[in-house]
């Protein structure tokens, strides 16, 4: 079944592109999530029209991840503060969460999916570098200092 993508599918492509995929998928995923639309001749022909206003939109997206991205680089680094036991180790961890409600204090809004953690949750003070994808384009390394809270 040949379907129009009406957004990027990781390992699938990009929006806008004629795709081949199995009809299951494309019946109970793609066609009910909005994520595509059957590529017949009349489809294709409306979807043309469309393609400007969703370049459009991407771009929109990424002008504001890149306003994003240069509050975050003047911030530098994130100081968060925990609760540590024996050996320097935190009193749980800290994760995405943690990471997110500090920077809406500075006020800087970031979506959940937008952090990486490399190496799992922070469960140690220190430095550790936390990566944020903004955008598909935009990927920036940020520091997160944990500190002890006694």
């Amino acid at each position: 079944m040949e379907v129009i993508l009406l957004s990027k599918i990781h390992k699938l492509g990009n929006a806008g592109i004629v795709v081949k995929v199995k009809s299951g998928y494309a019946r109970n995923f793609l066609l009910p999530k909005g994520k595509a639309i059957l590529a017949n001749k009349k489809n294709i022909e409306s979807f043309e029209a469309q393609r400007i206003a969703l370049e459009q939109e991407n771009i929109s997206k990424f002008l504001a991840a890149q306003s994003r991205a240069e509050k975050i680089k003047a911030i530098k680094s994130l100081t968060i503060f925990s609760k540590v036991g024996k050996e320097e180790k935190i009193f749980g961890s800290v994760g995405i969460r943690n990471i997110i409600k500090e920077l809406g204090l500075l006020g800087v809004k970031i979506n959940k999916k937008e952090i990486r953690l490399p190496h799992g949750l922070l469960k140690k003070i220190g430095e550790h570098k936390v990566i944020l994808q903004l955008h598909k384009k935009i990927s920036l390394e940020f520091i997160v200092n944990i500190l002890p809270k006694y």
